[in-house]
């Protein structure tokens, strides 16, 4: 059994079995990712910073794409980028540069189709001229940022190798054949795979340095990031994993642009298996400068860096604990309240981990008052940040001691609770099923179930359970007549309790302090 496997199963949830556990992992990554898409683009294309330089003017008419073929065929191939001499090679470059460095609507595919992409790899090679090699590097960096198709053009010209190649000489060309190898990584995992194959990351590796200028460091960061990012199948972490020491260090400094990227690429190197969040927690004093970026006050670098430690926290106890020791949960609870859904709901997620693990670390969740925290975000947010604090508590009404139950229920969370039963989730609506079948059973153990009935129909929790009964939902109907069949149905039962107050309403008494499930 792998290190993961024994994690999910210690969820020791009968309700769920452990490929569910996977799959609410899995959803929420993918839903996480889409979150993310207009905070860390997969590409950027690099816009000129002259004015006025495109070779079509904006006052002339417009050009259909087959003109626009036509023009760029005889402008910049025919006799431009095929010129024998360094100057008009350089301005061609330069020019095909130019109109890919439009702010709006670039004519990428028809620079395509005019056959430019042989003779700007072949630049390339051009050692003799600097100015025409960055030039180049730009245009292809361009091209390489539209579509998949595109993106291939340049693949299949053979562009790659000659990055890397000038990505190793470092300084402006260096830096632009960076971004444009960070484009094609970006593409997917196959583009991505063969830019490291050929070697990327130990050219990329002097430029991801602290004392690296400012603007050739955001960029090497940002292509890193791509190395690191997409699944199916994940990156081979040997690829990538010798950067790392960088990353930790690189953590360490103030620009907001590179300390979100390295967080990115964090995120993606352990939304994966146990062995890579053990490697990355590994990295020097990577975990413990992670945890402190949860305070940082850009959301743009919380995000990410809660998106990490948030995976590590799906690993094994001994991970689990390791961000414990780094103090997480004050940050973690921080987030709970800070105002913005996205985070709030990651930091619920997060939250659901720690409770669904070992009863110590419940308990030091606990002593850090975060039931307060979560039972807000339960009564008071969007319905997505609501699911998630409800899978933390059906986490803990699953796996918590007699005495954490008693916490839970003096914190005040079933009303709130309850009150998702009528979500239109309906997964929502099963969590909520499933933590009452946890706290029932726990009721039955210690002889509290006739109390817990009688508290659910006081606050009209037994109601809404009656009509899910007629819900569309298989799932529902089931975990619904279940609860109703167990506990609700009308029958002397010479073991019952007499029904307590609210005040004696507790699984853990002082008289059994050993009680265990």
């Amino acid at each position: 059994m792998t290190e993961r496997t024994s994690r999910i199963s210690s969820y020791k949830n009968v309700g769920h079995g452990t490929t569910d556990l996977r799959r609410k992992r899995a959803e929420l990554s993918v839903a996480l990712r889409k979150q993310a898409r207009d905070e860390q683009l997969l590409k950027r294309r690099a816009l000129s910073p002259e004015a006025g330089e495109e070779i079509i003017d904006h006052t002339e008419k417009v050009l259909t794409p087959e003109e626009i073929v036509q023009v760029l065929r005889t402008a910049l191939y025919s006799t431009g980028l095929r010129a024998p001499d360094l100057t008009t090679l350089t301005a061609s470059a330069r020019a095909a540069r130019r109109m890919l460095s439009r702010e709006q609507n670039p004519p990428i595919t028809p620079m395509v189709k005019a056959g430019v992409i042989k003779p700007l790899v072949d630049a390339l090679d051009r050692d003799d001229c600097p100015d025409l090699q960055f030039e180049a590097a730009w245009a292809i960096t361009n091209i390489a940022s539209g579509t998949h198709e595109h993106t291939m053009a340049v693949v299949d010209g053979g562009a790659i190798p000659k990055l890397i190649s000038l990505l190793a000489r470092g300084g402006a060309v260096g830096e632009q054949s960076a971004w444009a190898l960070g484009n094609i990584a970006g593409d997917g995992t196959s583009t991505r795979d063969a830019v490291l194959a050929h070697g990327a990351l130990p050219a990329l590796l002097p430029l991801l340095a602290p004392h690296t200028p400012a603007s050739q460091l955001r960029t090497a960061v940002w292509t890193y990031s791509n190395f690191c990012r997409n699944k199916n199948p994940l990156v081979k972490f040997d690829y990538v994993a010798p950067a790392l020491p960088y990353i930790s260090e690189l953590l360490e400094v103030t620009d907001q642009d590179v300390l979100a990227d390295a967080c990115w690429a964090l995120s993606y190197l352990t939304d994966g298996p146990n062995e890579r969040i053990e490697a990355v927690q590994a990295s020097g004093r990577l975990l413990a400068r992670l945890v402190r970026l949860l305070a940082h006050a850009a959301a743009a670098v919380r995000t990410p860096a809660l998106r990490a430690l948030g995976n590590m926290l799906t690993g094994s106890d001994e991970q689990t604990d390791r961000c414990l020791d780094a103090g997480c949960i004050e940050h973690i609870i921080s987030l709970l309240r800070c105002g913005k859904p996205s985070l709030m709901k990651e930091a619920a997620w997060a939250v659901s981990n720690i409770l669904a693990g070992t009863q110590t670390q419940i308990q030091r969740a606990i002593d850090q008052q975060v039931l307060v925290h979560l039972i807000h975000v339960l009564a008071n947010e969007d319905i997505k940040c609501q699911k998630e604090a409800a899978w933390a508590i059906t986490n803990l009404c699953l796996g918590g001691t007699p005495e954490q139950l008693d916490a839970l229920i003096s914190a005040g969370f079933l009303e709130p609770y309850c009150l998702l039963l009528a979500s239109p989730d309906h997964k929502a609506v099963c969590v909520v099923l499933d933590g009452l079948t946890n706290l029932l059973q726990a009721a039955v153990k210690f002889g509290q179930v006739e109390a817990l009935c009688l508290k659910l129909e006081e606050i009209g929790a037994l109601d809404q359970i009656e009509t899910l009964q007629q819900h569309e939902n298989e799932q529902v109907y089931k975990k619904t007549l279940h609860i109703l069949d167990t506990y609700f149905a009308e029958q002397d039962d010479p073991t019952a309790q007499p029904a307590q107050t609210e005040e004696e309403f507790q699984f853990g008494t002082t008289q059994q302090p050993n009680i265990n499930f």
